[in-house]
């Protein structure tokens, strides 16, 4: 008889520390000496999470001056650390320079966000009050006739392009076209 190979499957089992941290079957069935090691790693970093974080969040919190980001930041901080723990001589150090980097990119990416709202804001002026109420009779066309109102007066959108959004031929985006002006002069006749 052949000795069968059982395949060892790997499941995911929360360690003890509650970070959060995943490992295999695999993973724990490593030698004594190693398995001391990691453990011993686990802990330390544990250790150092938990005396440092408020500290690191604070220090994130007076770079970007929001309670949010500051946390998302010191938290992008500790799992670079995690990452690479056992090989930082100088935990602190390295989370602070993560800090400020990860700071850096923040700031970077919020200018650049505000500036491209500036310049929205400035291509695309709110509609006038004549508008708004023409806008409100727009939204209770079916939603087909309002996709073809929308794109092709307020979107500049060609037939052909609005005919390939919805997935159908030029002729129908006319149809529809037709057929939504028509109830549209309806509406605003009632007015």
């Amino acid at each position: 008889m052949i000795p069968v190979r059982r395949r060892k499957t790997a499941r995911i089992v929360e360690p003890p520390n509650g970070l959060g941290l995943h490992m295999t079957m695999r993973d724990r069935a490593a030698p004594a000496a190693e398995s001391v090691g990691a453990a011993s790693a686990v802990s330390d970093f544990a250790a150092f999470y938990g005396r440092e974080f408020t500290r690191v969040a604070r220090f994130a919190w007076l770079l970007v001056r929001s309670s949010a980001v500051a946390e998302d930041v010191a938290q992008e901080a500790f799992v670079a650390l995690h990452r690479r723990f056992e090989q930082i001589d100088n935990p602190r150090g390295f989370v602070h320079q993560v800090v400020v980097n990860q700071a850096r990119t923040w700031h970077r990416n919020e200018r650049r966000h505000t500036i491209k709202v500036a310049r929205l804001s400035r291509e695309y002026r709110p509609l006038a009050p004549p508008d708004g109420e023409l806008f409100d009779l727009v939204g209770t066309l079916p939603y087909r006739q309002r996709v073809v109102v929308v794109a092709r007066y307020w979107g500049g959108w060609s037939e052909v392009e609005i005919a390939q959004a919805l997935g159908c031929r030029p002729g129908t985006v006319k149809s529809l076209a037709s057929r939504a002006l028509t109830r549209l002069r309806e509406e605003v006749g009632e007015l």
